[in-house]
């Protein structure tokens, strides 16, 4: 009996450690990323509209972490500065939550945010006191409340339903942590994990929807109603997967070593590839992959079960995307990026967006870029 149960455990623990796991549901999708398509912005985009967002001294932007769009708002976080920013759609500035102090409805850290839809509420996370804090759309304090207290500390998170919310955090033993507000607990916690410098070019946790992903792994899972991971969709590069032993190495090179290891993992010295970026919708699976230091965006129809594979289309745009919706992706374009003519060339404008991008200023902050997808 205790020699099955051990076999259980180490079965469990499997599942949710390995890149390599098998589920016979779990849907594969074949790609060789040295094969590039010549694809065009318009076969996947119908239009791009540039919203570039106010620029003064209350609105000013170090950085754009996260960004949200909702009744007709824009919500970005500043990571940097602590904030988080409101424009209206076209990218003037409403009102910023910029309440860091050590006061009792002040936080030190913001490190996410998401949106209650159904009671039309701001929530985001602050670790360092394992605090929640509650605004209503228009920038308002309503309340704050403490989480329970975890080995490690809370990272990301996102809402499940009204009352449950997930929260991906940096204890290593089960990484995933489900929370019932109403209850005050966490109900439920799994997903064990190594401490791996790869999972350092993770972008987003929760890429879209109620997804979950890593950056060293081929493997997209959903979180389901019933707080389960199930593995959905697998990315298959074929002979160019990377190796279980090469994302193993990985596991014994300390944090503080990454910079010695990033150029060599971006070149693809030691690994193939990394994942930079995931995301998708009902028609579209999506995913951004780093090779021989370039960007490599794939694209996989699920309606006719077509790919694109392009570093940039052939009107030479590339593609920064931030968040995922039905009908658009919300990205941005920022001078680390490169050159405005790489991000958004006249080829994919209209005269209107032209003129806007002909009057962006340098010391402008930056600009959204909402890529609406062809019907």
């Amino acid at each position: 009996m205790i020699k099955l149960i051990i076999i259980n455990l180490l079965l469990v623990y499997f599942v949710f450690t390995s890149c390599d796991s098998k589920n016979n549901r779990i849907e594969i999708i074949e790609i060789d990323i040295e094969n590039f398509h010549e694809v065009s912005f318009f076969d996947i985009f119908s239009n791009v509209e540039i919203i570039p967002l106010e620029t003064n001294e209350q609105s000013l932007i170090k950085d754009i972490t996260k960004v949200a769009f909702y009744e007709n708002k824009y919500f970005i976080l500043d990571y940097g500065k602590g904030e988080i920013l409101i424009f209206d759609t076209q990218g003037n500035f409403l009102n910023k939550i910029s309440d860091k102090g050590q006061g009792p409805n002040q936080y030190l850290t913001v490190n996410d945010f998401d949106i209650d839809y159904s009671r039309d509420v701001l929530t985001f996370l602050s670790p360092v006191n394992n605090s929640m804090y509650e605004y209503d759309l228009k920038g308002n304090f309503r309340t704050k409340y403490k989480l329970p207290n975890i080995k490690s500390a809370y990272n990301r998170f996102k809402y499940l339903n009204k009352d449950t919310l997930v929260f991906w955090t940096f204890d290593y033993n089960n990484r995933i942590k489900f929370f019932s507000k109403n209850k005050n607990i966490i109900f439920r916690e799994i997903y064990p994990e190594k401490d791996n410098i790869l999972n350092n070019f993770t972008l987003s946790i929760f890429p879209y929807k109620n997804f979950f992903c890593r950056s060293a792994c081929n493997t997209v899972y959903e979180i389901t109603s019933n707080a389960e991971i199930i593995e959905k969709y697998k990315w298959d590069f074929m002979n160019l997967n990377n190796k279980r032993r090469e994302i193993k190495k990985f596991e014994e090179i300390p944090s503080y070593e990454l910079p010695d290891y990033i150029n060599k993992i971006v070149n693809s010295d030691l690994i193939n590839y990394i994942f930079s970026l995931h995301g998708g919708n009902s028609q579209y699976y999506y995913a951004q992959i780093l090779r021989k230091t370039e960007r490599i965006n794939i694209f996989h129809d699920k309606t006719n079960n077509k790919n694109y594979t392009f570093k940039k289309t052939i009107e030479n745009a590339a593609f920064h995307p931030l968040f995922w919706y039905e009908d658009y992706v919300i990205g941005f374009y920022s001078d680390v990026l490169g050159t405005i003519e790489e991000t958004l060339p006249d080829a994919i404008l209209d005269n209107k967006s032209i003129r806007i991008k002909e009057q962006l200023n340098e010391y402008d902050n930056p600009v959204l870029i909402k890529y609406h997808f062809k019907k």
